[in-house]
């Protein structure tokens, strides 16, 4: 593990200063947002252009790689993310939020891709999965640390939005003054949408469901926190547990998942997560700990939904199909996160802040029980050679080559 680290440790403190920000910005945005007396609804376009942005990056971003090369593309997204989140503080509306979103989105997806594709060519297939693990560990840990520097002043205030361009400008050193060389870069296949869905419909509903749902937990959890009444601290600790409980059930569930079959354990977090929901809302008018503790089980539920979408999605591929899998898996999540914080802004529209779990309730319970119909349409495949991998939810078809199941068709 150590040598793992010291190969790539000019790549990940790089990274971590990405995720630093990028915990940041998104909870800051959501509260300057209604600070600024935006409606539910405008915040929620205005989550949906950074969903809309990552997925039109996760299209274009190869494209320019393979045309322009891997420290040039980084630095202009990085410079272009740094650009951004200062536009905020000079475009006070929502159409204006709305189009700095999407390059945001194009920015961060196209980072994302580029830190995972360097971190595949540093790899070897004794090392991907300690560089994925440690990956995931980096992305959950600053994401959740980001959301605490919301602290450091007065979201009304210009303060936050330039500590976030900083960061983001500062990203760049450790990785251009870096001696380690460029990757070359394969754009990844793609398996059709319709393909997939003959493969496996449960994984290709899941993906689009998850994103439905994680989208809004968090594009749109720091909108209901604050309509909530929260404080800024409130609103910190509320980002940062569903953080850090997500990524830590990760583990536990994922032990089950190879033990069990996958579908039932899938179906089993859908359904309690869906459940939990209506303790979050009674519990927001009682007890802000027992709020906090409960939103610990959902968030356990619920995020890793993602990684269990994929494995039950693998256990009906061959080895060299998943990284395009994966990348078909990742439309479908971009799609459902376009739709969802819009269609969660209508919801508490309508019936207020609650309506944000009252939403999380609907798509987590329709997951569910379109799990259970799948059960009673296919049998669990007789040898299943694929397993669980917690994945940080943003990773792309280049971050999924690290996973110790694909095949590389090099060796």
């Amino acid at each position: 593990m150590t040598s793992v680290i010291l190969k790539t440790w000019t790549l990940f403190f790089g990274f971590a200063i990405i995720c630093l920000a990028h915990g940041l910005q998104g909870t800051l945005l959501g509260i300057r947002a209604i600070v600024e007396g935006f409606s539910f609804v405008s915040t929620g376009f205005i989550v949906a252009g950074y969903y809309v942005g990552y997925l039109a990056g996760s299209i274009l971003i190869p494209i320019l790689l393979q045309r322009v090369g891997h420290i040039r593309v980084f630095a202009a997204l990085a410079s272009l993310a740094s650009i951004a989140i200062l536009l905020h503080t000079v475009l006070l509306d929502p159409f204006s939020w709305f189009f700095i979103r999407i390059l945001t989105g194009i920015s961060l997806s196209g980072i994302y891709v580029i830190m995972e594709s360097w971190l595949n060519d540093k790899s070897t297939n004794e090392t991907r999965g300690k560089i994925l693990s440690i990956y995931m560990i980096v992305t959950f840990t600053f994401v959740g640390i980001g959301q605490l520097l919301l602290n450091l002043s007065d979201p009304a205030k210009v303060d936050l939005f330039i500590l976030v361009s900083i960061l983001l400008s500062f990203a760049l050193l450790p990785i251009l003054l870096s001696i380690t060389e460029a990757p070359k870069f394969d754009n990844p296949k793609r398996i059709a949408l319709k393909e997939l869905f003959v493969v496996s419909p449960l994984g290709f509903v899941g993906a689009f469901f998850i994103g439905l749902a994680h989208s809004v937990i968090f594009g749109y959890g720091a909108v209901y926190a604050i309509a909530k009444g929260l404080s800024t601290f409130e609103i910190s600790i509320f980002m940062v547990i569903v953080s850090t409980f997500g990524a830590v059930f990760q583990w536990p569930i994922g032990f089950l998942s190879d033990r069990i079959d996958r579908r039932v354990i899938l179906i089993s977090v859908t359904l309690i997560a869906a459940g939990l929901s209506i303790f979050i809302v009674i519990s927001s008018y009682l007890s802000l700990v027992v709020f906090f503790i409960t939103l610990a089980f959902f968030a356990g539920m619920s995020l890793p939904m993602h990684s269990l979408a994929v494995a039950h999605t693998n256990d009906f591929l061959q080895p060299d199909e998943i990284v395009a899998a994966s990348s078909s898996i990742n439309i479908l999540v971009g799609i459902g996160a376009i739709l969802g914080p819009i269609t969660a802004s209508l919801f508490m529209k309508v019936i207020g802040p609650d309506g944000f779990f009252v939403y999380l309730l609907i798509v987590h319970l329709l997951l569910g029980l379109f799990g259970l119909y799948r059960m009673g349409k296919r049998t669990k495949p007789a040898d299943i050679e694929s397993q669980y991998v917690p994945l940080p939810r943003n990773i792309t078809a280049a971050g999924m080559e690290l996973n110790p199941k694909v095949e590389n068709t090099e060796d």
